[in-house]
This record gives C-alpha cells, structure tokens and sequence, in this order.
C-alpha cells in the first residue's frame, strides 16, 4: 500500500501567492511608474512656470526701460546732429581766416579807378568781375594782384566797353590755399 500525498492544493496556494505577489508588484511598479511621471510632470511645469515668470519679470524691467532707451537714442541723435553742426561751424570758422585774408588782400590791392561788382570763388581760383576807368587801370591792377602775397597768377579773360569805361573779368589764384592757419 502505498501512500499518496496530494500536494496540488499546496502548488495552487503557492502558484496563487506568486500571481498575488506579481499582481501586486506590478501594481506598485504601475502606481511608481505613474506618480514618477505626475511628480515629473510637476516638477517640469514649476520649471516652466519659473521661468515664464522669469520673463515677465525681464518683460516688465525691459518695458520699464524703454523710455530710457528711446531717449537715450534720441539723445544719441541729437548728439550726432550737434557734431555734424559743430563740424560746419568749425568748416565756416576755418574758412573765415581765409575769407578775410581774401578781402584784405583784394582791399590792399585795389587801385583807385576799378570797382569790382562780382566775385566768385571755386577751391582755389577767384573769378573777379567789375569795371575800370581805362585800360591803364585794369592793367596796373593786375600787377598789384600779381605783387600781392595773397594772389598768385592773375589772368584777364574778357575786357568790353560799355558807356563808364571798361568792363573786366580776371581770374587769380590763391596763393597757399589750404595751407593757412587759424
């Protein structure tokens, strides 16, 4: 006689306890699994939600700032408009010397006899018009201009009559154009 143990219940209980232990582990791992992904998401929409308050905060300080910097830009302008100002008015104040060196020079030179009517200026050349009581007038005004230190070659170009004497146009060059000082 042989005796038999049936050990099927004893292999059911423990097959049923590892499913329950499965069920249960996957169970934990599902509920980490989704509380990792929540705390993450969390985590992340903090970050994000940091960081957008971050940039409102730059938003604000940028907007508060942008009257400053309109004006600044605008002084900038304006600082480089009184430059280039300034440049013309030092331009106009360097020619002055050579302007009044021009008029002294045409004063110092002028014979009695010749008004001069029109003057006109390119870089270094003077273009002179006017009129002479005579030929001899316009002739020794010319040697003056040439004995001046002012005007250095002068040229007559065109003599006419007309009923108070003799018109004229002449040209000189200036002598040491862009060579004076202030």
């Amino acid at each position: 006689m042989s005796i038999e143990i049936n050990l099927l219940p004893w292999r059911d209980w423990r097959r049923e306890r590892r499913q329950r232990r499965w069920r249960v582990m996957l169970l934990c791992a599902l509920l980490l699994g989704v509380a990792t992904g929540y705390g993450a998401e969390r985590y992340y929409a903090s970050v994000l939600d940091a960081q957008r308050q971050r940039h409102a905060l730059i938003e604000r300080h940028a907007q508060a700032l942008r009257p400053a910097v309109l004006a600044a830009e605008r002084q900038r302008r304006r600082i480089a408009d009184l430059e280039q100002r300034q440049a013309a008015l030092q331009e106009h104040l360097d020619r002055r010397a050579e302007v009044l060196d021009i008029f002294n020079g045409l004063a110092g030179t002028r014979v009695d006899g010749v008004r001069y009517s029109a003057l006109e200026q390119r870089e270094a050349l003077l273009v002179l018009r006017g009129s002479a009581d005579s030929h001899r007038r316009i002739a020794t005004q010319l040697q003056a201009l040439e004995a001046s230190s002012v005007f250095a070659a002068p040229s007559l170009s065109e003599v006419e009559p007309f009923s108070g004497g003799w018109r004229f146009r002449l040209s000189v060059v200036l002598a040491n154009w862009g060579e004076r000082s202030i």
